[in-house]
């Protein structure tokens, strides 16, 4: 009974918080992640769901507001340039990730924003369909690769130590003495620390110990 109730306790305190005005002071990025808010892309305060502000405006007090006009000073510099050798400029000159669909654009020139169906891929406004996953400049790829695995236009991964990309997942290819020496093995060949609900050492199965029992050893006793 007492190792129910603790199991109770842990799977509680486990479960996430709903994000909301009573748990989040700045805004909500799901429905269990609270952000502070104060980003551009994430804006927003007392729990309400984050706004993203567009490139021609800031996140100010918690809310979107156009970007201030620079001045120039007493001498009139001329049209703002933009400079950015990596990326597209926003609308004060800074330079913009040039990944995204509310910044896109070519090296030095201004962004622009893509259409609701689209995506940005190296600086060009493109279909949004990607069946593979993004690389860091928004480029499509197959999502196959163990150094770029991803699928459904997700972000792409590089698998780890002993795993590969299957179907677009990085999966372990194998679990054991050599790679779990202090631990058990998963059916999906992970290695697991041992523990009442994964108990063994070497490499060796996992095990689920009873209620009334603890794992000592790599052994339910």
């Amino acid at each position: 009974m007492r190792w129910s109730l603790w199991f109770l306790v842990v799977w509680l305190c486990a479960c996430p918080r709903l994000c909301n005005r009573s748990t989040c002071d700045g805004c909500c990025a799901s429905e269990t992640e609270c952000v502070e808010g104060t980003a551009r892309l994430e804006c927003g305060i007392n729990g309400e769901v984050c706004t993203r502000c567009t490139s021609q405006e800031r996140c100010a007090a918690a809310r979107c507001e156009a970007l201030p006009v620079v001045d120039a000073g007493v001498t009139d510099a001329g049209p703002l340039q933009c400079t950015c050798v990596m990326s597209c400029c926003n609308a004060d000159g800074s330079c913009a990730p040039n990944n995204g669909i509310d910044a896109c654009g070519p090296v030095r020139a201004f962004c622009g924003v893509c259409q609701a169906d689209q995506r940005c891929e190296r600086g060009t406004c493109v279909a949004g369909a990607c069946s593979g996953c993004l690389d860091p400049l928004g480029a499509c790829r197959s999502g196959t690769s163990d150094t770029t695995c991803g699928s459904d236009g997700g972000v792409c991964i590089a698998c780890g130590t002993d795993q590969a990309c299957q179907a677009g997942r990085c999966v372990f290819t194998r679990c054991d003495l050599t790679n779990c020496r202090f631990g058990c093995c998963q059916p999906d060949k992970v290695c697991m620390a041992s523990s009442a609900m994964a108990c063994g050492l070497g490499g060796e199965p996992c095990a689920v110990c009873a209620s009334t029992q603890q794992c000592l050893g790599g052994t339910c006793q």
